[in-house]
């Protein structure tokens, strides 16, 4: 019987998603947080989970080809060790089958009855013998529910990205959404520099390389848990993106500027933007829940801020309290996150067709209530991760046409050397794609106030 270990806790992780509708880093943080796993399991616990979920649909057309009943009808335990259990035999190379499915049968035998573990054992050793004749749709003939299988996606995404960029592009995009994507620091130059930092890290185990695309940040060679490093608490870093960095990077804010964070909590772009105004001015975080706020409070204090003033606040309602006060705005806006599923591959199966126009509306408004707020001559910086057209150019090229006063800038000036050359910078628009950049999938906008 199975009392503890990595698949045991993945087994619980991925049960507690299921039901609960938790996002995986969520419940991996809060299972994690309670310890009792090496290093070596917490790694595969986090394996097992964001591979499960990453690969969902495809686990489940080979359970269901294999066995003949469909995985919905599947007590909800039985129906996740085999996932977890297929996960190992199909993806992972190091872990021996035999000791998979061995330690998938006594899971079963933990968590479900004697019928159960029968299944659970039939249909894992139907797998192994069934595998080389178990063939997915004819491309040719059924394009869209091939790439949906190959690559675990929804059938409406695969059909919606095939026509928008081309089957091969829609396909080279979803292949680099299923490769994790690398935890990236940005170094807190109000404290340290990036070399002291990376040798501080290797004092404390952690190996870091050099960021080939910004100065200021640093890739961890392999994942952990760094807010029990004593260069967390200290504050010499904050775990941020490189997409996201660029945005903070494209507003240029000055020291003694005024700015607004409209949509700022957890508050790495705040407290990116408070860096390069070397703690010096006033930055308005915005958020409408107040425990999010909190958040930001906590990362400022903790990176050593103090120009970081948190608003509880809607802001689609700002103007009334801040018009014309603003040299700068930032509008990072809620979106549906698609640009980021290699960090979120729950957002796969949570997000709907419909999502698109109802969040395009938001983030029309959250912008225009922003440019409400800033001085004449201020400078507006829209972001979001993702790449749907809806919530991309489309916002930009509406809010341009409605609001004369605003003239797209050239961002050429404020990118790094290697996104330069990217064709749509002059026009004051640019899309990252984690297929053709390396990075996530982010649009970013800026305009400055005539």
């Amino acid at each position: 019987m199975v009392k503890k270990g990595a698949r045991r806790t993945a087994l619980l992780i991925l049960y507690d998603i299921e039901l609960r509708g938790t996002f995986v880093d969520l419940a991996l943080k809060s299972y994690l947080q309670k310890g009792g796993l090496s290093l070596r399991d917490r790694a595969l616990v986090t394996e097992l989970c964001y591979g499960v979920v990453r690969y969902t649909l495809t686990l489940d057309w080979w359970l269901e080809q294999v066995s003949g009943r469909k995985v919905a009808d599947l007590d909800p335990w039985v129906r996740n060790i085999l996932r977890a259990t297929l996960y190992q035999i199909a993806y992972l190379d190091k872990i021996p089958v035999p000791a998979a499915i061995h330690e998938g049968v006594e899971l079963a035998k933990e968590f479900t009855h004697k019928g159960g573990v029968k299944f659970v054992n039939g249909v894992l050793r139907g797998y192994l013998r069934e595998k080389g004749r178990i063939k997915l749709p004819d491309p040719e003939k059924y394009p869209h529910l091939y790439l949906s299988l190959k690559y675990s996606f929804p059938q409406w995404m695969v059909k919606r990205w095939s026509l928008e960029w081309g089957a091969k592009q829609a396909e080279e995009y979803m292949a680099s959404l299923n490769i994790p994507a690398p935890l990236t620091l940005r170094v807190n130059t109000l404290k340290t520099k990036r070399q002291e930092l990376k040798e501080a890290l290797r004092r404390e185990g952690v190996a870091a390389e050099e960021s080939l695309l910004l100065s200021d940040a640093l890739v961890l060679k392999k994942g952990q848990d760094l807010s029990k490093l004593d260069a967390f608490r200290k504050g010499l870093f904050q775990v941020q993106s490189e997409s996201s960095m660029l945005a903070s990077l494209l507003v240029n804010p000055m020291p003694g500027d005024t700015l607004l964070d409209s949509c700022s909590a957890p508050g790495g772009k705040s407290t990116h933007l408070a860096q390069l105004m070397k703690d010096q001015g006033k930055i308005i975080s915005c958020d409408i829940h107040g425990h999010k706020v909190k958040l930001v409070e906590k990362n400022a204090k903790r990176l050593g801020i103090s120009i970081i003033q948190p608003l509880a606040q809607d802001a689609q309602k700002l103007s009334v309290h801040l018009s014309g006060k603003i040299d700068r705005a930032l509008v990072d806006a809620p979106c549906s996150g698609l640009g980021v599923i290699r960090r979120k591959p729950d957002l796969k199966w949570k997000r709907k067709l419909s999502d698109f126009a109802s969040l395009a509306e938001l983030q029309l408004k959250l912008l225009e209530e922003a440019a409400r707020a800033l001085k004449s001559s201020g400078v507006l910086v829209y972001s979001v991760c993702t790449n749907e057209p809806e919530e991309t150019y489309q916002v930009a090229e509406k809010f341009t046409a409605e609001n004369a006063d605003f003239i797209p800038t050239d961002l050429t000036p404020f990118l790094p050397e290697r996104l330069k050359g990217e064709g749509s910078a002059p026009k004051g628009i640019l899309q990252l794609y984690p297929h053709k950049h390396n990075l996530d999938g982010f649009f970013l906008a800026r305009w400055q106030k005539m």
